[in-house]
């Protein structure tokens, strides 16, 4: 049976975007809250966090670009990504890739949300209208990019950008869970009921043949983030709904559901020292919002599950 504890009260107003590392940290994000936490496994204590000057931080990814010294996070602030020093508390550098403005919408904000970086380095990462779940107008104006080292201009390296942003989907309503396995990208856009699969060309980073591989019905809750494990099974987080569900991706059947103690998990991630600790993040205003009032709202919390280990620690940018 799966033992499911709070390891941090972090009351996020919307938690999200754990990262795990083989030392034991945990960094995540509370969007709304404009914070980035450091969690340490290992003691079991909060390590500290920093402040993104009221910017609302969709998600971070670990960085080890060589490209970037000095920065160990990448994070997205509202439109721009933004290279993190975080053990130095500095969010304050220039960015190094920006929503495209044909993809703004002076009628409605637009921003990063979740974001994970692929095996070989990249970072894949979604737009949304703020709106998006409350706007149909507004439901399909986000896209899914791919952050990568930009092709020097001609003749004129010293004035070509370091990097460009890739537009890879659009109509997309609120872009979430994405995750590799093989010649395949998982993905979740919130304002589908449902897991996607794309087949991957992991060279090219190119996607095709998209089909649905889950059904989640409306009154399970939504579908948020993800992660896999092990044996390239797909956990998922159903914000409203107050669980986490593993499916097999190859019988697309629900293998197990895990009744969380708080109705709004946002997304996980393995880690612990052998990857066999899942950390769920959670929201407090969302469960809120649906007249819920769990005690420890917005925390952090760990699930053990017996015979069940993570795929991998969450992968550095490299590009």
């Amino acid at each position: 049976m799966a033992k499911v504890q709070l390891v941090l009260d972090s009351h996020c107003r919307l938690g999200e975007s754990p990262v795990s590392y083989t030392s034991g940290g945990i960094h995540f994000v509370d969007i709304e809250g404009c914070r980035i936490h450091s969690f340490d496994t290992v003691a079991n204590r909060h390590v500290r966090d920093v402040e993104t000057g009221g910017r609302l931080v969709g998600h971070i990814v670990a960085s080890a670009s060589p490209a970037l010294p000095g920065y160990d996070l990448i994070a997205s602030l509202e439109t721009s990504l933004v290279p993190v020093n975080f053990e130095g508390g500095d969010c304050n550098s220039s960015p190094i890739a920006t929503i495209p403005e044909l993809h703004l919408d002076p009628a409605t904000k637009i921003r990063f949300n979740d974001g994970k970086v692929d095996f070989q380095g990249r970072l894949w990462v979604g737009s949304m209208a703020m709106d998006a779940s409350r706007n149909v107008n507004n439901a399909t104006k986000g896209h899914l990019y791919c952050l990568q080292r930009a092709t020097p201009l001609k003749d004129t390296p010293d004035a070509s950008p370091l990097y460009e942003l890739v537009d890879k989907l659009d109509q997309v309503g609120i872009s979430n869970g994405t995750e590799w396995y093989g010649d395949h990208m998982y993905y979740i856009d919130s304002l589908k009921p449902e897991v996607s699969v794309f087949d991957f060309d992991a060279i090219e980073g190119s996607l095709s043949n998209r089909r649905s591989i889950a059904q989640i019905p409306k009154t399970r809750g939504v579908p948020d983030g993800m992660t896999l494990d092990a044996d390239g099974k797909i956990w998922a987080a159903l914000y409203g709904g107050g669980a986490i569900v593993q499916i097999d991706p190859e019988t697309q059947i629900e293998l197990m559901t895990i009744q969380m103690p708080v109705l709004c998990p946002t997304s996980m991630a393995f880690g612990g020292k052998d990857l066999s600790e899942l950390y769920v993040t959670s929201g407090a205003r969302g469960e809120e919002q649906k007249g819920g009032n769990s005690e420890h709202r917005g925390g952090l919390f760990k699930v053990c599950i017996p015979g069940v280990k993570g795929l991998s620690f969450s992968r550095a940018f490299t590009a």
